[in-house]
């Protein structure tokens, strides 16, 4: 099979069009239209169905791409191990990282990477943690950094960071709920909360079953699906959450929110790289590993 019609075939998969691929491709669509036919005649077998304007691949096309997948991840394996022998670490990597890690820490460490190692291009994905190792497990992404485990015996996950956590609100909010005991304070706040999946939300779950309370439990107000949206609503008073100390730092800092202290509460989780034990890491991936290790509980203590 000629790659230029298995890369004509995976643009056409991956975009659902073939006018996209061509695009993608800086081909015409007729080329692609030709490429994907010769290889379908090649084959004999149809690989797309064309409904109207819509391209759905055929059950022959979800085969031959997943193989194609790991044809062109070979390919780059072999480039990047033959780099590797002239001193040289090149490759594209497809990272993930969820919320907190993507937004607050691993910037710095990534922008570090590149300068010492600029024929690398990386592509960052951001997600909740559950979503992050669910592509890690399924090779849609080569490794990612998280800040909950979900145990599964194809990957590794390590430890690379430790984050404190806060109880944050408004001091209005605060203000007006002190007077009450601990557990019944907890019962009693409204709650601004992260969505399932989110290592958030498994850590401020982790921290108020200390208290014997189940999160399910709480009063919640509003369910948000990034760190920066957390700390607005936190900030325009709808409730009270468990978070990173670095997502909500500038507010804290500003008077905006008050942290709460939770006498003899263990206030902390760690964020982890994750990887497919089962496959081959570029040399740029091994690489980045050893970057994240080394630097990201400097930032994640800094900030």
């Amino acid at each position: 099979m000629d790659i230029r019609k298995i890369e004509a075939f995976s643009k056409v998969y991956e975009h659902c069009s073939f006018s996209k691929a061509g695009k993608a491709l800086y081909l015409s669509q007729p080329t692609i239209s030709a490429h994907v036919a010769s290889l379908e005649q090649e084959l004999e077998v149809q690989l797309f169905d064309r409904i109207g304007r819509t391209v759905v691949p055929t059950k022959a096309g979800e085969v031959l791409y997943g193989h194609a997948k790991k044809i062109f991840e070979a390919s780059e394996l072999a480039i990047s191990e033959l780099r590797k022998l002239q001193d040289r670490i090149t490759g594209k990597l497809d990272i993930g990282g969820s919320t907190i890690p993507a937004n607050f820490i691993m910037p710095e460490i990534l922008a570090k990477f590149w300068k010492k190692y600029p024929e690398v291009i990386m592509d960052l994905r951001i997600g909740d943690s559950e979503d992050i190792v669910t592509q890690v497990r399924d090779n849609t992404l080569m490794l990612g950094v998280v800040g909950a485990v979900f145990e599964s015996p194809e990957l590794h996950f390590e430890k690379i960071a430790v984050d404190s956590l806060v109880l944050t609100m408004t001091p209005q909010l605060y203000e007006s709920h002190r007077h009450m005991p601990v557990e019944d304070l907890l019962r009693a706040l409204p709650w601004v909360l992260r969505e399932e999946g989110s290592g958030t939300r498994v850590a401020m779950a982790e921290s108020l079953s200390q208290f014997g309370i189940d999160i399910h439990s709480l009063r919640a107000v509003i369910m948000v699906r990034n760190a920066g949206a957390m700390s607005r609503c936190l900030s325009a008073g709808m409730g009270a959450s468990i978070t990173s100390a670095i997502t909500v730092q500038g507010e804290l800092d500003s008077g905006l929110l008050v942290a709460v202290e939770l006498p003899g509460l263990r206030m902390d989780r760690s964020f982890h790289v994750v990887y497919n034990k089962k496959r081959s890491l570029f040399p740029a991936a091994l690489k980045l590993i050893d970057f994240l290790k080394a630097n990201a509980q400097q930032i994640s203590v800094r900030s």
